[in-house]
């Protein structure tokens, strides 16, 4: 199976004024839900689709719970989840550690996935692309 892509025009805000900027963006063609995602296991295997769900679904609970701890959620094989903090940088002239105001100097954080080695290598063997309308360039 072929990534979609398109061509999409974009802003370049470091670019040239006055020049047209392209790009080929990943089109999603579905989505796997955690029901549909059950219902696969259940169809490759002898557990049942209403355990397969029940384990995703605590599975979700219990990484909710270990990000909100601080812990780094370590899927063997399929990959890693953390936490990251986007914020301001300070030197040592402008502000002493023990002047950091959390409520001031971090903006937002958000959740970060690395995908174990043997994933990307899985999908980078399987690689191929299918282009769809690329109505930018039309």
């Amino acid at each position: 199976m072929a990534i979609t892509y398109a061509v999409k025009k974009i802003k370049n805000p470091k670019g040239v004024e006055g020049t047209e900027y392209f790009h080929g963006q990943a089109i999603k063609t579905g989505e796997l839900t955690m029901e549909k995602l059950a219902k696969r296991i259940n169809n490759s295997t002898t557990v049942t689709q209403s355990d397969c769900y029940a384990v995703l679904k605590s599975m979700k609970d219990h990484i909710i719970e270990a990000l909100s701890e601080g812990q780094v959620v370590v899927l063997d094989d399929l990959g890693r989840f953390q936490v990251s903090l986007q914020g301001k940088c300070y030197s040592r002239d402008t502000m002493a550690a023990s002047d950091f105001s959390p409520s001031a100097m971090i903006k937002s954080h958000r959740i970060v996935f690395r995908p174990d080695v043997e994933l990307k290598k899985a999908v980078a063997i399987d690689f191929s692309l299918k282009r769809v309308s690329s109505e930018a360039m039309e």
